[in-house]
């Protein structure tokens, strides 16, 4: 049975708040915020209008106040079934006040009458009927609503230094939609920070395929993840599509110099480093042409996208989460590849 009223609702979204609070933690922010309550509008998308049980249903999320995109707003989404939470997710706003999230149904069953509901900032705002079908597409039929609350906000919302010193932009989370995509899905959150977002699926074609991961992505981007037949891609091939989409990619090599990193955080703009996740364990290969390159087993693309004196913090496309590496550890993964970097801002 399907718990209905305000009450229940809030106890629900709580349960959520614990839940995700405890995969995924927060922006850094000041530790003591000046804030107020301000009145706050959400227009959520779900993928599918009648998703089928087993399905991943992709949300956005955007939020503004008194017209205006709310950047670095934590969003909460929760599928409730039976009155039970069977799926949550939480993101934070990009610039243009929108948050990218899924929901999996495998918890619900086809005929029940499911819900979502959206909290924004610790505070729930609305909800909408989500019924769960035996067949029914996982997108492609849509289903749109719209909320309205008062929100406590910090007045900080958008910026990007807090009051210890660390510097962060606001980076929402999003999870890659197949194996091998971190790259493009990390161009995701990137493009999401700093404009309107571009979805992972975009850059196919447009970067293509290449046996050099400089020129192109090497591989299927559905093989398993962890070896180098299917691989990924490199910062130089993604600079033109992204240009396609009015973003500039500034590629750069730190080799073992963080300044390099943050240099483009302290500028604005969010950062694809790729990590040797499994240490060292790279070799050269060369195309036919004689051109050498490096390919790494255990390879991971994660979006850079604040940090302070004891590490960097990243958006991890491969979990959907947010994550804090210490300074040794970041840039000995980093260093694996000589400190690959791509610089992501607005053309």
């Amino acid at each position: 049975m399907r718990r209905g009223g305000n009450t229940a609702r809030l106890a629900v979204l709580a349960t959520v708040v614990m839940l995700v609070g405890a995969i995924a933690p927060a922006l850094a922010r000041p530790a003591a915020a000046e804030g107020s309550t301000r009145a706050v509008d959400a227009w959520v998308t779900l993928a599918s209008a009648g998703p089928a049980v087993g399905c991943a249903v992709d949300v956005s999320v955007e939020v503004r106040g008194g017209g205006s995109a709310l950047a670095g707003t934590e969003v909460l989404v929760g599928l409730v079934v039976d009155g039970g939470v069977a799926s949550s997710a939480s993101a934070t706003t990009g610039g243009d006040g929108l948050s990218y999230l899924s929901l999996d149904t495998s918890a619900g069953y086809a005929g029940a009458m499911a819900g979502v509901e959206v909290s924004i900032a610790g505070t729930y705002v609305g909800r909408t009927d989500l019924p769960l079908t035996g067949d029914g597409p996982c997108a492609g039929t849509p289903k749109m609503f719209s909320a309205s609350a008062s929100v406590w906000l910090p007045d900080a919302v958008g910026a990007t230094t807090t009051g210890s010193g660390g510097v962060y932009l606001p980076a929402p989370t999003y999870v890659q939609q197949r194996n091998l995509s971190c790259e493009y899905a990390s161009l995701t959150i990137a493009t999401s920070t700093v404009g309107g977002g571009v979805s992972e699926y975009a850059f196919d074609e447009l970067v293509g395929w290449s046996a050099n991961p400089h020129w192109g992505f090497r591989g299927s981007i559905t093989g398993w993840w962890g070896n180098t037949d299917d691989y990924g891609v490199y910062a130089e091939a993604l600079v033109w599509p992204l240009s396609q989409f009015g973003y500039r990619g500034e590629v750069f090599y730190g080799q073992g110099d963080s300044g390099a990193l943050t240099n483009r955080i302290d500028r604005g703009m969010p950062t694809l480093v790729w990590l040797g996740l499994w240490g060292e364990t790279g070799f050269y290969a060369n195309t036919s042409d004689g051109t050498s390159f490096k390919l790494v087993p255990g390879a991971h693309v994660v979006v850079a996208y604040g940090y302070d004196a004891s590490g960097v913090s990243v958006s991890d496309p491969a979990t959907g989460t947010y994550r804090t590496y210490d300074w040794g550890t970041f840039m000995t993964m980093w260093n694996v590849f000589d400190g690959m970097g791509l610089g992501v801002a607005a053309a």
